[in-house]
């Protein structure tokens, strides 16, 4: 099969720089990230209904990161990221700039990973509360390098 016909979409995006619509995707992602930093307790907790018994979730942590649904702002961000080649940057921005898309790349990753482990730290053998909260914060430090990194990619693209 022809390049052409297995993947119209991805030869037509050959040489654009990103649109406005997903350089704003990276401003709201980073603000989203922002805000679940300087909330995460209230939401990586759940409580049931009526006064019921609080447990710790990290999903949040997944969703914020652009890792639960195609709508999130970050979601799939790198395909943004990668069309930055085709913009006028100079090179010193541009070397921060990828070096800023790997320590996102990184800590997306790990933070995938921690919050996955957390979900089921309670129930593994030697588990606990405390395997939670443990991978918890790693996966929080994970968002911490995150949101680093997209300030940094929002530096050398100058988005305000």
């Amino acid at each position: 099969a022809s390049v052409l016909s297995t993947a119209p979409n991805a030869v037509l995006a050959a040489g654009k720089p990103p649109s406005k619509e997903e350089l704003e995707r990276i401003k709201i992602g980073y603000e989203q990230l922002t805000y679940l930093l300087a909330n995460f307790e209230k939401e990586t907790t759940v409580c049931r209904e009526n006064g019921g018994e609080c447990k710790r979730d990290a999903d949040p942590v997944r969703r914020y990161m652009g890792l639960r649904s195609t709508t999130d702002p970050l979601f799939q961000i790198e395909k943004v990221f990668a069309k930055v080649k085709n913009m006028d940057l100079d090179g010193d921005r541009l070397e921060d700039f990828f070096e800023a898309t790997e320590d996102w790349n990184t800590a997306m990753n790990m933070s995938n990973s921690m919050a996955f482990i957390s979900q089921f730290g309670e129930y593994n053998p030697g588990g606990g509360v405390e395997e939670v909260l443990k991978y918890l914060e790693e996966a929080k430090i994970q968002v911490v390098l995150a949101q680093k990194a997209l300030k940094t990619i929002m530096e050398c693209l100058e988005i305000e």
